[in-house]
């Protein structure tokens, strides 16, 4: 209890430090991952001479360096409390300086400028640069307040202001309005208010001055200028949160010197039920901040490309089981995991669908869908494809870097087409990098050696199933033509001709399904899956009267469901019953229920 008692300050800042590290590793692990696939730190001069050159770029280059860590998520959210404490520590040490008796109010408002930054990185555009510079800003104006001597104060703020701005950008803003508040509150002490307000004004001056002088050769608007040019991912955007967080960061500490002297006022800053109570509602408001700050469905669709990337299938069916996505992306990854467990027709609709785009989303130029496509696509030996929208979303990245994952991808598809000089080129810059290093170097012994490739567990099998005997042009609105090509260039490919049976029943070409179907018998199928019974069994109904008379291996209880099922709907297509399992999941509600919705839909869109 004593210990508590002496050191709760400390504890607190660390209690709030394991909260953030728990955040980001658990529940919003995927944001790491997403973070650290936008961006390849290379350990090579050029790299760090192309980020310095700018300003705000040791920020830059330290911020990416420190993202590289994210590759292992738990190190990567250790980073991030370790980071924001840093930034509660600093706002704290500066409160004192600027004369905080007290250790409430003062405490408490020194985790406001930290727990408004978490919220600010909820958007997932948000670098880690703006963070490392903030915190930089902070400690450089902490080291300024330790000088007593005017002489060194007036140097180190002549060189400390060029520097902070060409090192860490805009955030020299705050750096100077903490050295005015100094200079101000030490001419208050010595009487001279009036020349320290002069003193003040200079100071900001010198730090416009700075920052036109040095950059008069840059090629950017005036507002990225004084905004920063690496604190967002999208350049010509300036959220206006950052400029919040940079005003908590510079109010915040003045707050220090708010002096308070009525006894009725010093007693409550005393009262330990007032000092809980503020501290339990700070934690409730940060609670809710954070939540609203974090969008559901942006961190979901992260969240699906991070386990699809991860190989997490069971996770992925799990998450769509607790809450069906509806997304193209989203459908497109659930259905994709479902393909790689092997159930995919069996399960394919006992998920939300939306026509073949929840197997194939409509391509977008942007940094995040195509990768999921992509990794369709590579699996399913569409290996240009894959290729081709790797590099597109990795040429959609707004602030212009390049992408570790991605670059990998693209390698792995020019060895598996043999453009060794190509993939040789993409290896040796991953070799400048940390956690790929080693597997471009295992995958630099393969260039050239046909032999290894083709026996290599996947590279070996996407060669054989890539389409080299004729060349064709990719056509989304043509994608069972593709698939119909892929399958009969390797009739092995069982995930080729359950992707192209499936995307003609999410089209509801029943002509074109049983014009495919009968190719199943060259993947080897133990059963005739569930979804194709279901068809199969609607289908010969329309022609006959008697479920005796199915030709094919069907079971007797999906023959029920399913002609119960028409029955029902033939009856009363509004019945409530027709949403309820083991209705719901049969293909047949997709196919007449579904239909029926669809076309609503297309009337509503043509109307407006």
């Amino acid at each position: 209890m004593k210990l508590i008692t002496n050191y709760w300050k400390p504890l607190l800042s660390l209690l709030f430090g394991v909260a953030v590290m728990v955040f980001w590793a658990l529940p919003y692990v995927s944001g790491l991952c997403y973070q650290e696939q936008l961006q390849m730190f290379l350990f090579d001069r050029h790299y760090f001479l192309e980020r310095i050159v700018l300003p705000g770029g040791l920020a830059d280059y330290l911020s990416e360096f420190l993202v590289q860590f994210y590759y292992m998520p738990a190190l990567g959210a250790a980073i991030v409390g370790l980071l924001l404490m840093a930034i509660q520590g600093a706002v704290w040490g500066l409160m004192r300086q600027y004369g905080a008796k007290h250790d409430f109010p003062g405490y408490l408002l020194s985790f406001v400028p930290s727990i408004a930054l978490w919220c600010f990185m909820g958007d997932p555009n948000v670098l880690l640069s703006f963070v490392v510079a903030l915190w930089g800003a902070l400690a450089m104006a902490w080291v300024h307040n330790r000088f007593h001597n005017r002489l060194v104060k007036v140097v180190f703020q002549l060189v400390s202001t060029a520097l902070v701005y060409w090192l860490l950008g805009p955030v020299v803003f705050i750096y100077a309005a903490l050295l005015m508040a100094d200079t101000l509150q030490r001419g208050k002490q010595k009487g001279a208010l009036f020349s320290a307000f002069g003193y003040a004004a200079g100071i900001l001056v010198l730090t416009i001055a700075w920052i036109l002088l040095t950059t008069q050769s840059l090629q950017y608007p005036m507002n990225r200028i004084f905004a920063g040019l690496n604190y967002y991912r999208y350049p010509g955007i300036i959220p206006s949160m950052q400029f919040v967080v940079m005003a908590l960061a510079v109010i915040i500490p003045l707050l220090g010197m708010v002096q308070v002297k009525k006894p009725a006022l010093l007693k409550l800053q005393q009262n330990k039920v007032v000092m809980a109570g503020c501290y339990l509602l700070l934690i409730v408001a940060a609670f809710f901040g954070i939540k609203a700050s974090f969008d559901e469905m942006t961190y979901g669709l992260i969240d699906y490309d991070f386990l699809v990337r991860t190989e997490q299938w069971n996770k992925i069916v799990d998450k769509a089981e607790k809450k069906q996505p509806t997304t193209p992306l989203g459908v497109s990854c659930v259905n994709l995991a479902l393909s790689q467990q092997g159930v995919l027709a069996d399960r394919l609709f006992e998920f939300y669908q939306n026509g073949g785009e929840g197997l194939f989303p409509t391509f977008t130029r942007d940094m995040t869908s195509p990768v999921s496509t992509s990794e369709i696509f590579y699996r399913l030996g569409m290996v240009n494809d894959a290729e081709r929208y790797m590099f597109e979303a990795q040429e959609a990245i707004p602030n212009y870097r390049k992408s570790s994952r991605m670059t990998r991808r693209i390698a792995e598809c020019e060895l598996i087409n043999g453009n060794y000089q190509v993939a040789a080129k993409l290896l040796r810059r991953l070799q400048k990098t940390l956690f790929y290093s080693n597997w471009a170097t295992e995958t630099m012994a393969l260039l050239g050696k046909e032999k290894a490739i083709n026996c290599h567990p996947v590279y070996g099998k996407l060669r054989k199933y890539r389409q080299k005997k004729q060349d064709f042009l990719f056509s989304d609105r043509e994608m069972d033509q593709m698939l119909g090509l892929l399958f009969l260039n390797d009739k092995s490919n069982k995930m080729a001709y359950e992707y192209l049976i499936c995307y003609e029943l999410l089209q509801r070409d029943l002509a074109k399904f049983m014009q495919y179907y009968p190719l199943g018998r060259f993947v080897g199928y133990d059963h005739i899956p569930r979804s194709f019974q279901e068809i199969l069994v609607g289908n010969w109904m329309k022609t006959h009267s008697d479920p005796r008379s199915i030709p094919y291996s069907v079971d007797p209880q999906t023959v029920n469901n399913t002609l119960n099922f028409i029955q029902l709907y033939m009856q009363n297509p509004k019945d409530p019953q027709l949403n309820m399992q083991p209705y719901a999941s049969n293909a047949w509600h997709y196919m007449m229920a579904g239909e029926a919705e669809a076309k609503k839909n297309n009337e509503m869109k043509s109307i407006y």
